[in-house]
């Protein structure tokens, strides 16, 4: 019976870290704030303790046995004092609910222990110690501090010698079952996002790449179309960009892009969507901008790249400039449709005209 109710608690365990760890990733951090967040981990291992003990093994009338220091234990690893410090008031204040008795005692000074037994030892151990390596230590000090606990509380010796026995294998198990998939899903996560963002941004200017740029200007067209909202669009191209890259190299022809990148995304407003289409080319997504201002836009983005200055090496530096179409709806082009085309149009005879200069659609 031992057996199966702590490997009860060890499911419980590793399903309620699954779904926590899913829910924080993919719905809370995305509208929490950092203490918000320290917050919601703390109260939800709280919640997780307190589901483990009402699971746990009752050994005696007044004793039970379970897992409940093991979400205090991934707090501290991957979160933090503070929210394990929540985590643990919330366990405490969970075993009475079960009676006030000696038992109950015992466990808020084992709870206690545990607590400071784990910040001393990660403030002690090499910050540069592995994970494992520091969830040894701990699963050891609280294996440690509950036996103590198990041996002050219970008399019957045979009883005793078996829930020890099965309690410090699961409790291992469990300890480091639940490190190693926190630890995974971390991974796992972090690796998701980063191929995520490397789906949808340039990887050498960080601006959106040409299928993020898809996928925002399909919104905003039809948010624009829906709500009649003013939207325009700028299509950027640097001048004669093949003959720099023939003349410095393609390296340099690359810093000159990122470089562009970067006045770009100064030039515009915060709310403006920069892109790098391909190539040379870049456009500008101006939410809510009227014909008028975008080629205003247009115009402060042409002069900040014709008077920059261009560093090809610490002796060698070179101007560019680039030419700029405008397309505005609804003021100017009437189907959102029409808007990129009009504006390729309007860059088109921008470059026809001499290049380095703003033509828009009127």
């Amino acid at each position: 019976m031992f057996l199966i109710d702590l490997f009860l608690n060890l499911c419980i365990l590793i399903t309620s870290l699954f779904i926590y760890t899913q829910l924080k990733w993919n719905i809370f951090s995305r509208k929490a704030t950092n203490k918000q967040l320290d917050w919601i981990d703390g109260i939800l291992g709280g919640v997780l303790g307190n589901v483990l003990m009402f699971f746990s093994i009752q050994a005696t009338d007044e004793t039970i046995v379970d897992l409940r220091y093991v979400p205090v234990m991934i707090l501290f690893l991957f979160t933090g004092a503070f929210p394990a410090f929540i985590c643990s008031l919330l366990i405490i204040g969970g075993r009475f609910v079960y009676g006030t008795n000696t038992s109950s005692i015992a466990a808020l000074i084992g709870m206690i222990v545990i607590f400071a037994g784990y910040y001393l030892i990660l403030r002690i151990m090499d910050k540069d110690a592995g994970t494992y390596r520091k969830t040894f230590a701990l699963v050891i000090f609280a294996n440690v501090a509950i036996s103590i606990v198990i041996l002050m509380i219970l008399h019957d010796f045979f009883l005793m010698k078996m829930l020890l026995t099965w309690f410090w294998i699961l409790s291992t198990i469990g300890g480091f079952t639940s490190v190693y998939i926190v630890s995974y899903l971390r991974k796992s996560h972090f690796l998701l996002k980063k191929y995520e963002e490397e789906s949808s941004i340039d990887y050498l200017t960080g601006l959106n790449n040409v299928q993020q740029f898809d996928a925002i200007w399909n919104a905003h067209i039809s948010n624009a179309k829906e709500k009649n909202e003013k939207l325009s669009l700028l299509l950027i191209d640097i001048d004669y960009f093949k003959t720099i890259n023939d003349t410095y190299g393609h390296s340099n022809g690359d810093a000159i892009l990122k470089e562009l990148g970067t006045i770009l995304k100064k030039s515009a407003r915060s709310e403006d969507i920069v892109s790098r289409n391909g190539g040379e080319e870049f456009s500008v997504i101006l939410p809510n901008c009227s014909h008028s201002q975008a080629a205003e836009i247009a115009e402060r983005v042409r002069k900040e790249v014709e008077t920059h200055t261009f560093f090809i090496s610490h002796s060698k530096k070179i101007h560019i400039t680039v030419s700029i179409g405008v397309a505005a709806f609804p003021e100017v082009i009437h189907s959102t449709g029409e808007l990129i085309e009009k504006a390729d149009q309007c860059l088109y005879r921008a470059k026809h005209l001499g290049r380095n200069r703003v033509c828009t659609s009127v």
